[in-house]
């Protein structure tokens, strides 16, 4: 039986990833998923039948892309490659590389900020 019980609707503010040991803040964020698997059944086998399965977000896996924004001017590099965390979007144990890196200014505003990463393995 699937689970009918609605998720919890969690803000995006407070929204911290760490890369390579910094941590930054994201003022917008996108995960782009390669596998087609948005969920997994994680109901353990002790659950009794008829009862309702337990589901999760997939983990991301080989290839997902993560896009990020963020205020100043970062300290990312094109080509960089560490650990990957965000608790608040169930990121942890990843590894990954940055693929892009854009930093947008104009007159009077804030620097901002742009990096994608590439999950690896």
């Amino acid at each position: 039986m699937p689970d009918t019980t609605p998720t919890p609707v969690v803000d995006s503010q407070g929204l911290t990833f760490s890369f390579g040991g910094t941590q930054f803040e994201a003022t917008l964020s996108n995960v782009k998923r390669k596998s087609s698997r948005a969920t997994i059944d994680v109901t353990s086998l002790s659950a009794a039948s008829g009862s309702t399965r337990v589901i999760q977000p997939a983990p991301l896996v080989d290839g997902d892309e993560i896009t990020a924004e963020f205020m100043g001017s970062g300290s990312f590099t094109v080509g960089a490659y560490g650990a990957l965390s965000c608790t608040k979007l169930a990121m942890t144990a990843l590894n990954a590389y940055i693929t892009d890196r854009e930093i947008t200014a104009a007159r009077g505003e804030i620097l901002m900020g742009t990096i994608t990463l590439k999950v690896t393995g």
